[in-house]
């Protein structure tokens, strides 16, 4: 799990450095925005409901037109997830470990079973 979160790190690290981000601000858009959006995508196309992504994005971007500093924002929504992170050490979790399943593997596995469900229901791949 280790070599998962350092591989992570690294990438958002090298995002933030070309981006002109902050890790947190990088670490925020990542999780909080892309991956949700991703995950709304593909929920969209199994549900076949198209406006799934525009209800999505048109409150992203109300919530980030009422944020006056991102990146103090991202700071401290990083600090709280970090605090939520390390609630999995009563489930036996290091911060690492819960890091890789929450933010990782959880994520992924969604994804894939979403992919999987829309290429299943032959009503969303007649579109």
């Amino acid at each position: 799990m280790n070599d998962i979160f350092q591989a992570v790190y690294k990438s958002l690290k090298f995002l933030s450095k070309v981006s002109g981000f902050t890790y947190h601000e990088v670490n925020i858009i990542i999780y909080y925005i892309l991956t949700p959006f991703i995950l709304v995508y593909f929920l969209g196309k199994v549900l076949d409901n198209k406006k799934m992504v525009f209800i999505y994005l048109l409150i992203i971007f109300f919530i980030l037109l009422i944020i006056p500093d991102f990146e103090a924002f991202s700071t401290k929504l990083f600090n709280y997830s970090v605090d939520f992170l390390n609630w999995f050490k009563i489930l036996g979790l290091n911060y690492v470990q819960a890091s890789v399943v929450i933010c990782v593997l959880l994520p992924f596995m969604l994804l894939i079973f979403l992919i999987l469900k829309n290429k299943r229901n032959p009503k969303t791949n007649s579109h």
